[in-house]
């Protein structure tokens, strides 16, 4: 029996062939747009983790890490993305964030006493030819936070803290505080400018020298209320970054001295220096075997049309009275503060009228700060004129200091009325001691 055989000719072989070609054109296609938005991404859009490092000002912060495991940092630490920060109600440290390939400081941000955070991103471009910012997002922020934004960052900066309340965000130059819960975030601008958003988000900017107040309501809407600071500024500053390379010497207002017991050893030194981009002053006397000396810096207070025979500040302007520094010792060799509780590496000292005092005789303020206080040692930890124990911070860190309100702390006979001299100084035999924004605030009474 023979068979036939089928014929399997194809009808349009034509129609076949331009399927063919016109659907692989089309995956080449597809292939070169995903390939090219591939290689876009990749060398303008993507990023590469910046280095964060975690500095204890004072006491201990509580580290938890991404796997959930805990940990007990005394000194400084490198916490990865997805760690939490936690300050207890006695210490202080702070986050900074740089730049892997400059190694220039991005920004800072000081966790005050009692503060938490969660680093959610910090990361900077791959490549230096891509316009993208830094990007640096923290969130679940409870607590004070000190923020600061260098100025001459080589790249526009994002900086982002969030909690359930709203997000601040920080994108310029400045010093920044932010107070911030659950239901609230306070934001204090004083120098710059940033931005608050609510959950909503809408967005209001607040100004150098202004307060934000954002205010968390149901559905995520929120409420801004943004008014000028009351605090004043009642001394002067150490100068700018524009004129310490031309003018050395302090601005008008203050006045430095060092003395020694011995005249045949080296006096102190002090003067203007800029340290991690800020303007600071620098007192200093290191060597072996010294005996005692002290290095001080002085500003006198007084009115724009005073006539006094000793100058003064009047505070009846004024209801409530701060003082506020960054101080970082960085070598003493007198342990605690001496003998007597007066030789620390730094001492800020308030010398002020109360009521019915004579100006000859006023009363004073003061409060110290040390790092070195071995097991054994039984040096008083407090002066006979101080109202507060002096402070130990961790050596050659930054320690934000923040007295309080005067005005509540002093009883009603020791309350100020007017201010004289606002100094700061070294005591002891070798000492290095930064100071910056030493501040003296005046809070406004209401109009």
């Amino acid at each position: 029996m023979t068979y036939g055989t089928r014929s399997h000719t194809l009808r349009n072989p034509q129609a076949v062939a331009w399927a063919v070609m016109l659907t692989s054109f089309a995956i080449f296609c597809l292939l070169m747009a995903v390939g090219t938005a591939g290689a876009y991404w990749f060398l303008f859009e993507s990023r590469v983790e910046m280095s964060i490092r975690l500095t204890v000002s004072k006491g201990r912060v509580d580290l938890t890490l991404p796997d959930g495991s805990p940990a007990s940092i005394a000194r400084q630490d490198f916490p990865e993305a997805n760690a939490t920060v936690q300050v207890d109600s006695v210490s202080q440290g702070y986050l900074t964030f740089e730049d892997n390939y400059s190694k220039q400081l991005i920004a800072t941000v000081f966790l005050m006493q009692g503060s938490s955070l969660q680093i959610e991103r910090a990361a900077r471009p791959r490549f230096e030819w891509s316009a993208a910012p830094y990007a640096i997002r923290l969130r679940n922020a409870v607590g004070r936070f000190w923020i600061d934004v260098p100025s001459d960052v080589a790249r526009q900066i994002v900086l982002e803290i969030a909690s359930e309340a709203g997000t601040a965000r920080f994108t310029q130059s400045g010093n920044f505080r932010l107070h911030s819960s659950s239901q609230q975030m306070d934001l204090h601008v004083d120098n710059g400018s940033a931005e608050l958003q609510a959950l909503s988000g809408e967005v209001r900017t607040v100004g150098v020298g202004e307060i934000g107040t954002l205010l968390r309501e149901p559905l995520g809407v929120g409420t801004f209320i943004v008014r000028a600071t009351h605090l004043e500024r009642l001394n002067a500053d150490f100068g700018s970054q524009q004129d310490i390379d031309t003018n050395p010497a302090l601005p008008f207002g203050w006045a430095c001295t060092s003395r020694a017991n011995r005249l045949n050893e080296p006096q102190g030194n002090f003067g203007r220096k800029l340290f991690e981009q800020q303007v600071t002053l620098v007192m200093q006397r290191l060597g072996q075997g010294l005996d005692h000396a002290e290095t001080s810096c002085q500003y006198t207070f007084s009115e724009d049309d005073s006539l006094l025979t000793i100058p003064r500040r009047s505070l009846s302007a004024y209801d409530s009275l701060y003082i506020r520094a960054r101080v970082r010792i960085r070598h003493q060799d007198v342990s605690t503060c001496g003998i007597q509780g007066s030789e620390c590496p730094v001492m800020i000292q308030l010398d002020y009228l109360g009521e019915n005092n004579a100006p000859e005789r006023p009363q004073v303020w003061r409060h110290g700060f040390y790092t070195w206080r071995p097991p054994t040692d039984e040096n008083p930890t407090i002066c006979d004129t101080c109202l507060q124990e002096h402070e130990k911070i961790n050596p050659d860190t930054w320690y934000i200091y923040d007295s309080g309100d005067l005005f509540k702390i002093l009883l009603d006979a020791r309350k100020p009325e007017s201010i004289l001299r606002l100094r700061v100084y070294a005591s002891g035999h070798a000492y290095e001691s930064i100071i910056a924004n030493l501040q003296v605030l005046g809070g406004r009474k209401a109009q």
